[in-house]
């Protein structure tokens, strides 16, 4: 099984600028008292396990999240059903902020430092696994439609498929006529399937899967971009991590807890899994106060201001898999 060690110069403001995200979570938090009132929400348990018993919960914008006690896994309960979450995604005031400002103005960015080199992190495995030239790609549940419109000058030919997608395709600026949106793929049709932190916005993360599973051919890869909560910046920061935001974030599953999804479909081998994030370190330091009590954090983050010795911890965070954000590669048998 591969792991990546990945260096970026990515820094959080440059896709995240304060005043937009200050606005967005305005909006999200004034939508979700509108749209998805406590009544209307519906109790889940652990999206793994299906254990209900817990080590510790919080709240975030009024919605709740609940840490399993097995895995460590962290999910929102009570939550929205799909048609919901659906309509919440189409609908909300925020969700368009997101689309018609927030992305304009870091799509550059976003492209070049995200959405690109993980197109070319996916053009490499198909490469070494696959003989075809254009292929049949899926994503599933995306929010927005930057992985398409990219992967249209660099997969040429090949067909690419929205699936359930989250947002509003009148307000996708782009040309939408070479995709096929649907709600259903046909079974062992696919060549490869993208899921861009879309277990995080998934209602039910297994029924998901399997229908990933079921819709890749023989031999088909799936590509998977997620955050885990058995990562650095959410063992240290907790519930004060700004990666918590609902609805969008509703499952964060640990290192463990992913593995343990993944052996419920017994059928995919795992060719690469990797916690390759960039900015577990600089989210840590830039809350300073969450390190009271810490005192070797304290000394290595507060006063050593190493950069080499910066540099080396997040290499070994990711040699271990223990960085925020995880990506994973698996072929169906």
């Amino acid at each position: 099984m591969e792991r990546a060690i990945v260096h970026s110069d990515l820094k959080k403001q440059e896709i995240q600028p304060q005043y937009l995200i200050d606005n967005y979570l305005d909006l999200l938090s004034k939508d979700i008292k509108k749209m998805l009132p406590l009544g209307s929400l519906q109790d889940a348990s652990c999206p793994v396990t299906g254990e209900n018993e817990v080590k510790n919960n919080f709240s975030k914008m009024g919605m709740q999240y609940k840490i399993s006690k097995t895995l460590g896994n962290i999910y929102l309960s009570p939550r929205p059903t799909m048609e919901m979450l659906r309509q919440f995604y189409h609908e909300s005031t925020a969700r368009k902020f997101w689309l018609t400002e927030l992305w304009p103005k870091t799509q550059a960015i976003r492209q070049d430092k995200i959405i690109l080199p993980q197109l070319e992190w996916i053009q490499g495995f198909l490469k070494q696994f696959s003989r075809e030239k254009e292929f049949l790609l899926a994503e599933y549940l995306p929010n927005h439609f930057g992985y398409y419109n990219s992967a249209k000058d660099l997969f040429t030919g090949s067909h690419f498929t929205l699936v359930d997608p989250l947002f509003n395709p009148d307000i996708a600026n782009i040309d939408l006529q070479n995709s096929h949106i649907t709600n259903k793929v046909a079974d062992c049709s696919m060549d490869a399937v993208f899921l861009f932190e879309a277990l995080e916005r998934s209602v039910e993360p297994l029924d998901l899967f399997q229908k990933v599973f079921n819709s890749l051919k023989s031999g088909g890869l799936c590509f998977i971009t997620c955050l885990l909560s058995s990562g650095f910046e959410v063992q240290m920061l907790g519930k004060d991590s700004e990666i918590f935001v609902p609805p969008e974030r509703m499952n964060l599953l640990s290192y463990e807890g992913m593995n343990a999804l993944i052996e419920k479909l017994d059928g995919f081998e795992i060719l690469e899994f990797s916690t390759p994030g960039v900015l577990d370190i600089s989210n840590v330091i830039n809350k300073p106060e969450m390190l009271k009590g810490y005192d070797f954090f304290q000394y290595i983050f507060s006063l050593r201001k190493d950069q080499e010795l910066l540099s080396s911890f997040l290499d070994y965070l990711q040699m271990n898999r223990l960085g925020t954000f995880g990506r994973l590669v698996l072929k169906k048998s």
